[in-house]
């Protein structure tokens, strides 16, 4: 007598022996993932940002020798008559702007210098110049002649050439000596143990020297856009080598 067959669950499995696991030779190991460290990127918006800030605090010192001398016969008029004279005659209205704004442009050109110091550190790299001495360098009287360039020639060498570093630098310093020189022709003018306008043509030289001093700023700034750009180009360049990702 036979006996059925149960039918088969259609939803089982049938038993079929698994092929037998590949043996691998031996001495031979699994490789691991390969596991890219990132870099840090390069300083693109940073840079982007410096040179517009920077560049809008050299555009304000132009703007400024434009309209020097409307401001000095202003001044004139206060130091000759200051009781009938206007409290807001002689001000640079700029003012109220272009503190601040410098004080973003510095913050900004610091950052941009640190973020590059810091690229460089990563890689391996030895930045030259005192650490951090774009943020504390500006500060130190008499050497912050010398220690600002320090350190962008630290951070720039094999990037930016050495003479537009010094063009940047250079020009900048003359800045701030002409604009320090602008305070003496009202020592000049006023009569100190009177308080009265005694030469009221020596102010004139005030006009020429707002001119030297914005003309200085504004070429100090077009060396300073070179040197940001090749930095930030050679510094995107290394972050690519090196597997960065930006």
């Amino acid at each position: 007598m036979t006996t059925p067959q149960e039918p088969q669950d259609p939803f089982t499995s049938p038993n079929v022996p698994l092929p037998p696991r590949a043996q691998q030779p031996p001495g031979a190991h699994e490789t691991p993932p390969h596991i890219v460290v990132s870099q840090p990127s390069a300083p693109t918006t940073l840079a982007l940002w410096a040179t517009i800030l920077t560049g809008a605090v050299a555009a304000l010192g132009l703007v400024s020798a434009v309209t020097a001398p409307g401001r000095l016969e202003e001044t004139k008029a206060v130091l000759a008559d200051p009781e009938n004279a206007s409290p807001l005659a002689g001000q640079d209205p700029l003012g109220l702007i272009s503190g601040p704004l410098l004080i973003a442009s510095f913050v900004l050109l610091a950052l941009w210098m640190s973020r590059v110091r810091s690229a460089m550190t990563a890689r391996g790299e030895v930045a030259g110049g005192p650490s951090a001495v774009e943020w504390w360098g500006w500060f130190v009287p008499l050497g912050n002649f010398v220690l600002p360039f320090l350190g962008m020639r630290g951070i720039t060498r094999g990037k930016a050439g050495v003479g537009i570093v010094l063009g940047w630098w250079i020009t900048f310093c003359l800045y701030w000596v002409v604009s320090f020189a602008s305070v003496f022709p009202t020592f000049a003018a006023i009569d100190f143990s009177t308080g009265e306008l005694a030469n009221p043509s020596a102010l004139d030289a005030t006009v020429p020297i707002t001119w030297a001093s914005a003309l200085a700023l504004a070429a100090s700034w077009a060396f300073l856009a070179m040197v940001i750009r090749q930095t930030t180009a050679a510094e995107k360049a290394a972050a690519t080598a090196h597997g960065s990702v930006f």
